[in-house]
């Protein structure tokens, strides 16, 4: 079964449903420039709305963010992943105290720039999301899927980057990842869900998975 990642996640009633419909990973933003972005406090709200659901981890969304900084939100968050939107280090690895998201931004015009396979293998996943000059995630942009397709990967591999209710079917099953991360795509506005686009979302992952 795809898993499947709300990210972006800033209210209470957001996090219940997602958890309600059945998700996988739950995405809370700490990078400093995002419009998503969660302060300390209510990213602990946020963590315990999701308490009583059952088998959704806590992922928290970094850029810049020191490694104290990082820490800090791992413990308040009681953070499952920590989610990387740069260039993958070694030393993130080492010194991130929880598994790690890498990601990595794909542009038709480039090859793919993954990190070093060894630093690759020691993550839990690497999520590929649209390489947009200026943002570091989140345009609500979709990739040329076919760049992905057929290839292996040594760890599973998420979707990002522009996935909404109408098109989440075609990528799972033309990609067959491991999981889909959305956050736009399912919003009203910047970090307020809406149920409906929500509900749909999952309705269309599940489809997709009993084809």
């Amino acid at each position: 079964m795809t898993e499947i990642k709300i990210c972006g996640l800033t209210r209470p009633e957001d996090v219940a449903l997602a958890c309600e419909l059945g998700a996988r990973w739950l995405g809370f933003n700490f990078a400093a420039e995002s419009p998503r972005r969660v302060e300390l406090p209510r990213a602990k709200e946020l963590a315990a709305a999701s308490a009583a659901s059952s088998g959704a981890g806590r992922v928290g969304v970094f850029v810049r963010e020191t490694f104290d900084e990082i820490r800090r939100a791992v413990e308040a968050a009681s953070l499952d992943i920590v989610q990387i939107h740069r260039p993958l280090r070694a030393e993130d690895l080492d010194e991130i105290p929880r598994p790690v998201f890498a990601v990595v931004r794909v542009d038709a015009g480039a090859p793919l720039d993954l990190p070093p396979t060894p630093d690759l293998e020691r993550c839990r996943a690497v999520l590929f999301d649209t390489a947009v000059p200026s943002m570091d995630g989140g345009s609500g942009r979709a990739f040329d899927w076919s760049l992905l397709q057929g290839r292996p990967w040594p760890v599973p591999f998420f979707v990002a980057g522009g996935l909404t209710p109408e098109n989440v079917r075609m990528a799972v099953e033309r990609l067959r990842p491991a999981g889909v991360d959305v956050a736009s795509g399912v919003e009203a506005s910047a970090g307020v869900k809406d149920p409906d686009r929500m509900r749909r979302f999952f309705r269309a992952v599940k489809e997709a998975d009993a084809h």
